[in-house]
């Protein structure tokens, strides 16, 4: 049993070739809603995240050396720590972020069943290498070998499933990781570690560090510069990764992004007013909207607006601090909300109206408000969201609808709802996204459908044989029905061939 409890440190430690490692400076971690001061979160230098790496490409050789079995008994024990800590775990998430009580407990089940460490263990078949046809009197050995040193960027809006999906996806495949945390999660993802460090994960194959916002740009390029790392995933907003994308192409680096979205909404003529609007509402407020597939522009037949919109009237939510209201917490800033604010406000000065909600911004919490009235000259339209504001448009033809779906520079995720399922399809393959849901909402995610946006929403994808397993909000099939893994994302193939005695001419 592990001796060092990395959660009762006073100050949120880094943690390096498993040990904490002492830093120079500390930034402080404040309650959102309250502003109270949480605790001090130990800010690692350049200096200090080089160490990281090097104590992740230190351990690389054994690492990877060991058997798929070896990993899989330390991933199953991770998945028996984290089954026990969940109550634990989703209050430390609750207290640290804006998540609400129930996100946080939905949260840790994402963690658990749904997405990396139990799926990763059961899953270990996809590293098995291929026999590839070749000439006679050679046979050619396609292998999946790790990266090396895998460098991964989580964020704080599901810091347990997505701190996770970035190390422990390389983990399994054989690479050596090291997490920098978000700044608003530090200690849910200082837990990962921790869950490994007590499955008895070697010292260095994981190693997080915590970075004062300020060092954040110098630390990255540093990191991505250094030899040992040979791949990078970053889960954020599209303005970072694009600094992210900048520094790798630089260094000839690899990288998975999974970037921002501002997900269409598609309400046919012929649509399910009902489920439709259901659907909106929940694709728009769940997580306070704080989700990179949640709906941004419901695009609405002109025939059935009045009676759709009408529905979204009925149901809207209210948004509060408390852990046990029904109602939505506030957003992760107050800077966050003030921006919610200005987007409202060039909206509304541009011609757009409130159809319901009551526009209020306290500190952070933005009162749900939906929209209407939207045009493409409002700021609103074209940027990501990332709160709960719906904006609605109404379209008159089939190809009005497509091209105001296409109309951002983002392609993450985005529904059509029609009773008419092949005429959605129709009009889902031609909305540029890199998941269109026909009848659901915008955002769900399944391990068997690969993960991932086009546009300026990233490029890799996570889930499925290509990608990383996630599952959001829907269940997972019973492990014994996974016939894929999320490990090819961070191998590469190796050919090697065995030849029989011949000459070459000379």
């Amino acid at each position: 049993m592990a001796t060092l409890n990395l959660l009762a440190e006073p100050v949120v430690p880094c943690f390096v070739a498993g040990k904490i490692l002492a830093t120079s400076k500390t930034y402080p971690l404040v309650d959102p809603h309250s502003g109270q001061h949480l605790y001090d979160v130990s800010a690692a230098s350049v200096q200090d995240a080089l160490s990281a790496v090097e104590a992740a490409s230190t351990a690389l050789p054994a690492w990877k050396a060991t058997s798929l079995m070896e990993r899989r008994a330390i991933f199953l024990r991770a998945a028996t720590i984290l089954r026990e800590r969940t109550a634990e775990l989703a209050e430390l998430e609750f207290r640290e972020t804006t998540s609400s009580g129930g996100w946080s407990g939905f949260e840790m089940g994402l963690a658990l069943e749904v997405y990396a460490i139990e799926e990763l263990a059961a899953a270990s078949t996809a590293l098995r290498g291929e026999i590839a046809p070749s000439h006679a009197g050679q046979r050619a050995y396609l292998t999946r070998v790790p990266y090396g040193v895998v460098f991964a960027m989580a964020p704080w809006n599901a810091p347990m499933t997505l701190g996770t999906r970035s190390v422990a996806n390389p983990i399994m495949a054989g690479n050596t990781c090291v997490l920098k945390t978000s700044e608003f999660s530090p200690k849910v993802h200082t837990s990962i570690a921790q869950i490994f460090l007590e499955a008895g994960l070697p010292a260095g194959v994981l190693n997080v560090v915590h970075v004062d916002p300020k060092d954040a740009p110098a630390v990255a390029e540093a990191v991505i510069a250094h030899p040992a790392v040979r791949k990078v995933n970053f889960t954020g907003s599209t303005r970072v990764g694009r600094i992210i994308a900048e520094m790798c192409g630089r260094h000839l680096k690899p990288s998975t992004l999974e970037l921002g979205g501002a997900a269409p909404f598609v309400v046919l003529a012929d649509a399910d007013l009902d489920f439709a609007a259901n659907a909106a509402l929940f694709g728009g407020f769940f997580h306070s909207g704080q989700v990179c597939m949640s709906t941004n522009t419901v695009i609405v037949h002109e025939s059935v607006a009045e009676s759709f919109c009408q529905r979204l009237q009925a149901h809207l939510p209210t948004m509060k601090a408390e852990a046990n209201s029904p109602a939505l917490r506030g957003v992760f800033s107050t800077t966050s909300a003030q921006r919610l604010d200005t987007l409202v406000d060039d909206a509304l000065d541009k011609g757009a109206k409130i159809l319901t909600g009551t526009r209020h911004v306290e500190n952070n919490l933005v009162q749900p408000l939906v929209l209407t009235g939207i045009n493409k000259d409002m700021r609103i339209f074209h940027e990501e969201i990332f709160g709960p504001i719906i904006t609605v448009v109404t379209f008159k033809t089939e190809e009005e609808a497509i091209a105001t779906a296409n109309a951002t520079e983002y392609g993450l995720a985005a529904a059509v709802y029609g009773k008419d399922t092949s005429n959605a399809y129709k009009i889902a393959s031609q909305i540029e996204a890199g998941m269109v849901h026909i009848n659901g909402a915008t955002i769900h995610d399944a391990q068997q459908m690969p993960h991932g946006g086009v546009k300026s929403s990233g490029w890799g994808r996570f889930n499925g044989l290509e990608g990383s397993p996630f599952c959001l909000p829907c269940r997972s099939p019973p492990i014994s029905d996974i016939s894929f893994s999320g490990l090819k994302e961070f191998t590469q193939i190796k050919t090697i061939t065995i030849n029989d005695p011949h000459k070459f001419p000379v």
